[in-house]
């Protein structure tokens, strides 16, 4: 396992080549140190890498950066978890760009039945915070077993992370840099409760490499593929946050979104995401179980129904026709609910769709098709 680990390490600090070259010359070739050992010819003919490979891998101060790297993981008890080896996170197994290798110091539970990602904007409310923290509560009653990432920044990433310290929620920190340091600094001792509390921290970049720009868009994908689901709990029109919905999305991972103000610059980044069928809306625990199918272990499940909800005589017209169809015809989606309501004009029908679901009548599921609660 050390060797392996020596040689990946070292791999993954030639200059040019990184997690994911790495990761497809391993496949290639065996192993990290196959690719070492092999023949120059063979090297020679690689796209981009082949002659930086065999200019590099010749020289010592590679193995001995990759030794020193290992020294630091086992002073400080950190676990290497290898693409493809045992105790590498399955979830990830399924993601086309995984790390070759991540650095994981602590002991949540990676294969945990439900893990959540939390992201948001840096600059969040207090409305995002106070969402953020009952969701949590809330899922933890329901799902014991609940893991919750996030990714150590300021704003919903922190507050995700201090929800689940608060309610005993294992959490996990996905970082952008080597675990020698923490970004922001004002985040270490959240880092060490977390770490204490049975979460952890997690990254993919060796010790001394620095918190740049690109490293923090990398870490993102690895915050989507960690999870079941990734929940943006406020966002700007533009933003890492919805990277990281689009990322999930790719990875077939089930988005959602906290509906906001149409008037707050915070949650135009959310709606967007309801707007276009691309997240689906979710007010509290009860909409997030019932849209991944996880069973509740609370004994008090009407404790998780906190949305808004009215009599059937309160509805509207145009309202009541909806529910009927719903009613009637089963799940449906928007364009489908137009053609069965010709009379009804389609910005019409959207709006009612919109108060319908705010109300906690029906729900927007992943893939547009609304259906009554």
């Amino acid at each position: 396992m050390e060797e392996a680990l020596k040689y990946t390490i070292a791999l993954m600090n030639i200059r040019g080549v990184g997690s994911a070259v790495a990761r497809h010359l391993i496949e290639a070739f065996g192993s990290a140190k196959a690719v070492y050992e092999t023949d120059s010819k063979l090297l020679r003919d690689l796209p981009r890498v082949g002659q930086t490979l065999i200019e590099q891998r010749s020289n010592p101060a590679n193995i001995e950066k990759a030794e020193r790297e290992i020294e630091f993981i086992r002073e400080h008890h950190i676990k290497p978890l290898i693409y493809g080896q045992k105790d590498y996170p399955s979830r990830l197994l399924d993601c086309p760009d995984a790390p070759t290798l991540l650095f994981y110091l602590g002991s949540a539970n990676l294969e945990s039945k439900h893990i959540l990602s939390i992201v948001g904007t840096r600059n969040c409310t207090q409305y995002g915070r106070d969402m953020v923290n009952r969701l949590v509560g809330e899922l933890k009653e329901a799902v014991p077993d609940l893991i919750v990432v996030s990714g150590l920044a300021l704003g919903i990433d922190v507050t995700s992370h201090k929800a689940a310290l608060e309610h005993q929620v294992p959490t996990i920190g996905v970082i952008a840099h080597g675990l020698d340091r923490i970004y922001p600094a004002s985040h270490r001792n959240v880092a060490s409760q977390m770490i204490q509390a049975g979460g952890g921290l997690i990254t993919e970049y060796c010790s001394g490499t620095t918190p740049e720009r690109g490293n923090f868009l990398a870490r993102n994908r690895i915050i989507a593929g960690l999870a079941d689901c990734i929940l943006v709990a406020e966002s700007r029109e533009v933003g890492g946050s919805l990277v990281t919905a689009s990322i999930a999305l790719d990875y077939g991972r089930d988005v959602f979104a906290f509906p906001g103000r149409i008037s707050d610059d915070r949650s135009k980044g959310c709606n967007r995401l309801i707007r276009l069928n691309r997240a689906g809306l979710i007010t509290n625990a009860a909409d997030l179980l019932e849209s991944m199918n996880w069973e509740s272990e609370s004994k008090n499940p009407r404790a998780f129904q906190q949305s808004i909800h009215f009599e059937e005589e309160n509805l509207s017209p145009l309202g009541r026709q909806i529910m009927d169809l719903l009613q009637d015809q089963g799940d449906l989606r928007l364009t489908q609910i137009c053609d069965f309501l010709p009379q009804a004009d389609r910005s019409a029908i959207i709006e009612e769709l919109l108060d319908l679901e705010m109300n906690g009548k029906i729900r927007n599921c992943p893939g547009g098709v609304y259906q009554r609660r």
